[in-house]
């Protein structure tokens, strides 16, 4: 989601060079919904990472994590 919010600031940058340099509002409200866009996948992607952290500071294990936990369990 971070590159998607890249991609969509670069996109309301290039909307906002084009609103100044052809003078319509038409460029400048595309900017600002681009711009409001961008920040709402910011915010979804901050919320979905405070929920996926289990209060330690770290990120869960990943599947191969536990993949590797249950086949040493196995061997043994």
């Amino acid at each position: 989601m971070l590159v998607a919010a890249l991609g969509l600031t670069i996109l309301g940058f290039a909307f906002l060079v084009a609103a100044v340099a052809t003078g319509q509002i038409g460029w400048a409200w595309a900017c600002i919904a681009v711009g409001a866009l961008g920040l709402l996948l910011l915010v979804m992607d901050l919320i979905r990472g405070r929920a996926t952290r289990d209060g330690s500071g770290q990120h869960p294990p990943d599947a191969a994590d536990e993949a590797e936990k249950t086949d040493a369990h196995i061997d043994r």
